[in-house]
């Protein structure tokens, strides 16, 4: 049988061949594609690589050679092929997908402070239980592969002092580069791996080194796993000890990413050589809209990971407060949103002269030379407009819209309904009008890491903004002072979601909730490029940590808690971790009030998933959803893949497996995972949902035995049932199902119903958050 389909397929080939000669002399639009042959063969068969070695020693005869090749945890290569190649080289036999090689976004310390101190005041149990009230303890020999920019080696944060050698089953490799000195670049106990992968790409540089030049790579893995560091700071402020999640996990970093962002191709190579070396947790902050699984570097590598034991956990995107916004959504990922922590960076104003002063509370990260005895004229926007210039534009300070002649020398009141990010475009076109400082009304801008710590920018509050407005409009010659920015820490309402970080539901199917958790995603201060002169303000030095923002943060710091999990329980799967994750996380906030949004609004599980993620709770979750291999395999079924298309795609699909008859996207609610989400509920029927748990709870405190009872918050309107509402559970090991039974007293709901389904012993609290909406998927 192999032999005919050998022939079959060399004979396919020729044919390709012949068609590849013609289409040189045809006019076509040509790139670069990926070619997808789904999972790399056992070590019972060669099949499928013999394919992909056919295919492209064929190419290299047509002058097509291929950039990469894809064969440990998966099969087939990347080349530069036009849209009639591509075409044709889709309908060869054993191609799964040929798609353009797209180029992925990245998503771009008192973090874990903030999480030790929620855990401590929310968990004591966990943690006398633990008793591990440091992040300093030895957290054993986990590897943490990061897919990012590279790394800056010599930061303190990657200094392998006291660690032990570099485990046995390490099968990777340093790769020093070419360039700049390669002997430069050196791995050690706590680096113990890194690689490069260069672009076709004629526009990305060129450098061939491991090495980080953009800093995201260095930032994120410091967060992750970098070692303590004592008196860490920027420029003074956020002061303290800086430190990664699981400080003795190793790191190998595997650079995909430029300056132009990070290829499709580069990453699924990355991917593969990972699941060679040997890596346990695989961190990716990265991430784009693509309506096909099949292809989507992100989750066809992510998918060949977990199917070998390999953790991956992804940032959910920059691109909230949309609905819909969310990435990485594949159910083999841990999706992780952004959250704020309970330190702020104060920037007050001074109004009025000597006589009549009054303070404006602000925030901003203002590292100016300031004179505390200078004050200056403050006017707004509105009053600076051009002639001719759109009024709600100039008032916004948008380009080319106010007079310098009248900004110059003054600090400008700016409001802001463009968004985050507007607010360093503000800032620039004062400081290019000769303005000495600006002040922006907003009050959903939680993010300074992107604003120019150079010149003088402080964000109000609307309430605030009317305050300053009053003042100048009442005083004939307005002045105010900017004050000495200083970070203080606890005094911040935290954590709330901001509003960059992506919400669900996701985009391809509203049958599973996404994100997963949330994490500390603002304002985080990690390790950064030695003498970045990019990186430094206005005559100053370059720093050794900054301060960056977005889910590329978050994600970091669920990959160290993930860390930390496998070295305490090697056998669990990266369904079990992150269940553990998921069901431990808190919905309330410092204070004890439900976490909210930057707009003040109740945070539902399309901003948070589950809630904000714990430090101590997952290492002791009581119960786990076990996500297994047919769960994943019948989600691509309900989401309209074929049996033959699953069958290329994975090695471990049991003997007769076939995709459910007559199965669709609503049956996604019923694949075992620590949420649920029901879509097209018409509240005319009933739906039920099976889950099933396995207890892991800890023998140490002799909980082996143990029966779990139910609790149910639900929404008005919803009628939510739970059968049976005891789980009695006699060994760890044990696993029992129930079903949970969602009707309704309506035709159909108005609105989204969000609530959660908790078992407890009185020692653990599993929770489950669920979503049970009438949109059907598109």
């Amino acid at each position: 049988m192999m032999r005919g389909l050998t022939v079959t397929f060399i004979l396919s080939v020729f044919i390709l061949l012949s068609v590849i000669q013609k289409c040189k002399s045809e006019t076509s639009k040509s790139g670069d594609y990926i070619i997808y042959m789904g999972a790399a063969s056992s070590d019972e068969s060669t099949g499928n690589d013999n394919h992909v070695e056919l295919l492209s020693t064929m190419l290299k005869r047509s002058g097509k050679t291929p950039m990469h090749r894809y064969k440990h945890g998966f099969s087939g290569f990347a080349t530069h092929l036009s849209e009639d190649e591509a075409r044709l080289m889709a309908e060869q036999l054993g191609v799964v997908s040929v798609f353009p090689d797209q180029m992925l976004p990245l998503h771009t310390t008192r973090s874990w402070d903030f999480l030790v101190q929620e855990s401590n005041q929310r968990e004591s149990y966990f943690t006398e239980m633990n008793s591990q009230p440091e992040l300093d303890v030895a957290a054993g020999d986990t590897i943490i592969g990061f897919i990012d920019s590279g790394i800056w080696p010599e930061s303190e944060s990657f200094k392998d002092r006291h660690m032990r050698p570099v485990p046995d089953r390490w099968k990777g490799t340093c790769m020093r580069g070419k360039k700049a000195e390669p002997d430069a670049f050196r791995c050690n106990r706590k680096l113990i791996g890194a690689r490069y992968y260069n672009s076709s790409f004629l526009l990305d540089p060129d450098y061939e080194t491991p090495r980080d030049f953009l800093g995201h790579g260095t930032h994120v893995a410091s967060i992750a796993a970098g070692r303590i560091i004592s008196d860490a700071s920027y420029y003074g402020l956020a002061g303290g000890i800086m430190r990664g999640g699981s400080p003795t996990s190793r790191i190998a970093m595997y650079r995909a990413c430029s300056l132009l962002g990070c290829r499709g191709s580069s990453i699924l190579a990355a991917f593969d050589d990972a699941i060679a070396d040997g890596v346990d947790i695989i961190s990716i902050s990265m991430g784009l809209f693509i309506d096909n699984l099949l292809e989507d570097p992100l989750s066809i590598g992510s998918f060949h990971a977990v199917e070998r034991g390999i953790t991956v956990v992804c940032s959910a995107g920059n691109l909230g407060p949309s609905s819909q916004s969310v990435v990485n959504a594949a159910p083999w990922m841990i999706t992780v949103g952004a959250s704020t922590i309970d330190r702020g960076f104060e920037s007050n104003i001074l109004l009025g002269g000597i006589e009549n002063i009054r303070l404006v509370k602000g925030a901003g990260i203002n590292i100016a030379n300031i004179d505390r005895t200078q004050s200056y004229p403050i006017i707004h926007a509105r009053s600076a407009k051009k002639i001719g210039a759109n009024e709600d534009a100039a008032r916004n300070c948008a380009g080319n819209t106010m007079n310098n002649t009248i900004v110059e020398g003054k600090i400008v009141v700016c409001d802001n309904d463009y968004g985050n990010q507007a607010i360093q475009w503000k800032s620039e076109e004062v400081k290019r009008l000769g303005g000495t400082g600006v002040i922006v009304i907003d009050d959903k801008s939680m993010d300074l890491s992107y604003i120019d710590p150079s010149f003088l920018v402080t964000i109000v509050k609307p309430v605030d903004g009317i305050e300053i407005m009053s003042y100048i409009n009442s005083t004939r010659e307005p002045i105010a002072m900017f004050m000495p920015t200083r970070s203080r820490t606890g005094h911040e309402l935290a954590p709330s979601i901001p509003s960059f970080s992506s919400r669900g539901p996701y985009f391809l199917t509203r049958s599973i909730l996404k994100p997963d958790i949330a994490a500390p995603g603002v304002n985080i201060l990690a390790s950064w490029l030695i003498g970045d002169l990019n990186a430094a303000p206005q005559g100053k030095e370059p720093p050794l940590a900054n301060i960056e923002s977005g889910t590329s943060m978050s994600c970091p710091h669920v990959s160290g808690i993930a860390a930390r999990l496998k070295s305490e329980n090697p056998s669990w799967s990266p369904a079990a971790i992150r269940s553990a994750i998921m069901t431990t996380a808190v919905q309330v906030t410092n204070t004890g009030s439900h976490i909210n949004t930057e707009t003040g609004d109740k945070a539902t599980p399309y901003d948070f998933g589950s809630g904000q993620v714990t430090i101590f709770g997952p290492s002791s979750p009581g119960l786990v959803y076990e996500t297994n291999q047919i769960d994943y395999l019948n989600f691509l079924c309900y989401v309209g893949f074929t049996s033959v298309q699953i069958r290329k795609i994975s090695n471990n699909i049991p003997q007769g497996f076939a995709c459910p008859e007559k199965s669709n996207s609503r049956d996604i609610s019923n694949i075992n995972y620590p949420s649920i989400s029901v879509s097209s509920f018409n509240g005319e029927e009933r739906r039920r949902v099976i889950r099933t748990v396995t207890n892991v709870a800890s023998g140490l405190i002799e909980d082996e035995d143990t029966v779990y009872n139910v609790s149910i918050d639900a929404p008005k309107g919803l009628r939510v049932r739970v059968i049976p509402t005891s789980l009695h559970f006699k060994k760890i090991g044990d696993t029992l199902s129930y079903q949970v039974i969602f009707s309704s007293s309506t035709s159909t709901l108005k609105e989204d119903a969000f609530g959660s389904i908790t078992w407890s012993n009185g020692m653990y609290r599993v929770r489950s958050p669920f979503v049970v909406t009438s949109k059907a998927d598109i």
